[in-house]
């Protein structure tokens, strides 16, 4: 009887470190995908900061407040760390952006707006993207948090080998 209770005991034990492997496994998964989208958004990112300068470079000089306040967005944006003060700084300089344009459009000649047309065009489509990527960020995000939620996740995570990710 003996022999039986022990091979019962082994059989759980491996169980339950087959469950908790998988449970790794796939949790290493969705955090890979977690990071890959958040790697996507950030380049997506840069390059909207990237066209910045060249936005700057068609703005007359008689908006230097409007440009000083999007400078300072588009390099407090390039320099923080961590999503959510990534997403506060980015919605900054979005903010800071759409009062320049708006201000141009009220202000500026024909010539500087249609200097301006092929970069807002540009600035559109990139934007667009960056609307998709944050979705998807934070689509995989939330599986993610969802599969830290599980019973097996729940071990690890209270291991510390894992913990939720921010929402973008």
């Amino acid at each position: 009887m003996l022999p039986v209770i022990v091979i019962v005991f082994v059989m759980a034990g491996l169980g339950g470190a087959l469950w908790v492997g998988q449970a790794f496994l796939t949790l290493r998964f969705a955090q890979a995908q977690v990071a890959g989208a958040w790697s996507d958004l950030k380049e997506a990112l840069g390059s909207r900061r990237e066209m910045v300068p060249y936005i700057v470079a068609v703005v007359p000089i008689n908006i230097s407040p409007a440009l000083d306040v999007l400078g300072n967005a588009c390099d407090m944006a390039a320099n923080v760390m961590g999503i959510r003060e990534c997403a506060q700084a980015e919605g900054r300089l979005s903010a800071a952006m759409v009062r320049l344009f708006a201000q141009l459009d009220a202000e500026s000649g024909l010539e500087t707006r249609e200097m301006l047309h092929p970069l807002r065009d540009r600035l559109k489509d990139q934007e667009m993207k960056i609307g998709l990527l944050k979705d998807l960020y934070n689509r995989q995000a939330e599986v993610f948090n969802t599969l830290l939620k599980q019973a097996a996740a729940k071990v690890l995570v209270s291991f510390g080998a894992f913990r939720p990710a921010e929402l973008f």
